[in-house]
């Protein structure tokens, strides 16, 4: 057993890519490398512009931008996004001086606004591990401007089943390595059954010899539109949002990359409300 997660330990490590270094961005590839500019959504379709104004790129560098992650406007100070996406952009216990949260734009690496950040919180319960609980968000030193192309998200606390439209945007891969995409791109999908997650995700793992986190229906969301098709390294920390309302129900979390016919797995928003809502800044 001891061997076992050990093995885990150490397979889990090599797909955390929220860290800084390239070195160490190409050792640790397999399950959220969502560290890296050549990134786009698998299959997805270029986002009209004004489609997602809630998106955050949230980049390191000032003048020249370096893309860590996605994330979401949910309150005039606060974005949301996935606790690992964190890592590159802290310096202790403070943000960086260089990470920004660039907003108003589907193009990460030009146009939009800038807004440096104050402080960041990660759920005390983040497990870097087993991927769970992976949900952080940042405070930005100002108020996030709104306009035409810019303003928060409402977030939706209601429990989710299955057969739910949703959809998701990002700069993603189109593949595992593949090229890098300027703009930002959509994918429709539906949310899944947990159990049949579970399953899934066990089965492709098996039949590509790999050995993954165990999904966890009550705080994991996942979704499927079909194979070759699906969230990809450069997505973390993404809004998923319910096709219907507009609302945010999910955060880009981790997949066996890159859309090999396994369900992508969210952080489960329902199952944070306290959080995020004692960590949001107005």
């Amino acid at each position: 057993m001891a061997m076992k997660l050990a093995l885990l330990f150490v397979v889990v490590l090599a797909g955390c890519n929220a860290f800084p270094f390239e070195e160490l961005n190409q050792d640790m590839s397999i399950f959220f490398e969502h560290v890296n500019p050549n990134a786009r959504i698998v299959g997805g379709a270029q986002a009209a512009n004004g489609a997602h104004p809630h998106m955050v790129a949230i980049t390191n560098g000032a003048l020249i931008r370096t893309l860590i992650c996605g994330g979401s406007i949910i309150s005039p100070r606060t974005v949301l996004t996935a606790a690992h996406c964190i890592g590159p952009l802290r310096s202790g216990n403070s943000v960086n001086r260089i990470a920004r949260a660039v907003v108003g734009t589907n193009r990460w690496n030009s146009g939009g606004q800038m807004y440096s950040y104050r402080r960041f919180a990660i759920h005390p319960n983040y497990n870097a591990n087993t991927i769970k609980n992976d949900i952080g968000v940042l405070h930005t030193s100002s108020n996030i401007v709104w306009n035409n192309a810019v303003r928060p998200i409402f977030i939706n606390y209601d429990w989710i089943g299955e057969g739910m439209n949703s959809r998701v945007a990002g700069w993603g891969r189109i593949r595992a390595g593949g090229a890098l995409s300027p703009n930002l791109l959509q994918l429709n999908v539906q949310t899944v059954n947990g159990d049949h997650c579970m399953r899934e995700v066990a089965r492709v793992a098996a039949s590509i010899n790999r050995i993954v986190p165990a999904v966890d229906p009550n705080v994991e969301l996942c979704t499927f539109h079909s194979q070759n098709h699906g969230t990809c390294n450069g997505d973390s920390g993404s809004a998923l949002v319910r096709v219907d309302r507009g609302e945010q129900i999910g955060v880009v979390s981790w997949g066996i990359p890159c859309a090999l016919g396994a369900p992508d797995m969210f952080v489960r928003i329902s199952a944070f409300r306290s959080w995020i809502q004692s960590n949001t800044v107005n």
